[in-house]
């Protein structure tokens, strides 16, 4: 990447200049704004549907735009967060509970309460099978780009490649360095479980990130260390079954 396509993307970004004005978002309003997530498409996805992608493509939510296998993804920095989602797909209701850091969720109705003692986003070790599963979603969240362009965007983990996330998380802190110090290659893994078949996201270790990015990476990381980020989600729905099988619900 050259010295001046480095700064036209760098320019994409919301990392803001303190002697530049950004003018024409004064009635923007927070919750207006989410930062594109990367997913994979699967049977159910609207993309597949519209035949704009196909099972097993990744892209990214908001734009539609394919992440191809020579594309780096830049982490900088990993939250949770939890979403408590209407069992009624109809509803125009969609979310019955959000907590975009995992900690103070927001409910439909305006109350807040807090995910630690709320629970509902682990077993209930009390009862077996599907009663025990989870009824609220929780995400392992990665905040990065991608090395041809770092406007900001989430990568997430939850339910059945919630471990993906984990082994991501884990493979990066045992390299010592900050987060940001390594690119991860996205791949799509097919994976079946009782006649249920969806596609998930694997990452895996690529190789060391450019000074020159690693410079973009520290801004867009100064940008958001204190900010809560909010990503654009939608429920995950596996192979053409509405409910996971209970076997399933024993092991995510």
């Amino acid at each position: 990447m050259s010295e001046n396509t480095l700064q036209e993307t760098t320019n994409k970004t919301e990392v803001v200049n303190p002697q530049e004005q950004i003018l024409g978002f004064e009635e923007s309003r927070p919750e207006d704004t989410l930062l594109a997530r990367v997913k994979v498409v699967n049977a159910l996805s609207p993309e597949r549907k519209d035949k704009t992608a196909d099972e097993g493509d990744i892209i990214l939510s908001l734009t539609g735009e394919h992440i191809g296998p020579d594309d780096r993804f830049i982490p900088i920095k990993q939250y949770y967060s939890n979403i408590e989602w209407n069992p009624d797909r109809s509803s125009e209701n969609r979310i019955l509970c959000r907590s975009f850091d995992g900690k103070i969720g927001v409910c439909s109705d305006g109350t807040t309460l807090s995910c630690a003692s709320c629970k509902k986003n682990q077993f209930d070790n009390s009862k077996v099978g599907k009663e025990a599963q989870p009824t609220c979603t929780a995400y392992m969240n990665f905040l990065g780009f991608f090395s041809d362009n770092p406007a900001p965007l989430v990568l997430s983990f939850s339910r059945t490649n919630y471990n993906e996330g984990k082994k991501m998380l884990s493979i990066a802190k045992s390299l010592m360095k900050s987060l940001f110090s390594y690119t991860y290659k996205l791949e799509s893994k097919l994976v079946s479980k009782n006649n249920n078949e969806w596609y998930i996201i694997v990452p895996k270790l690529s190789e060391a990130t450019s000074e020159p990015l690693k410079a973009v990476a520290m801004d867009v990381y100064k940008a958001y260390e204190k900010m809560i980020v909010k990503a654009d989600y939608e429920e995950t729905v596996y192979g053409d079954n509405t409910k996971v099988s209970e076997e399933l619900a024993n092991e995510i």
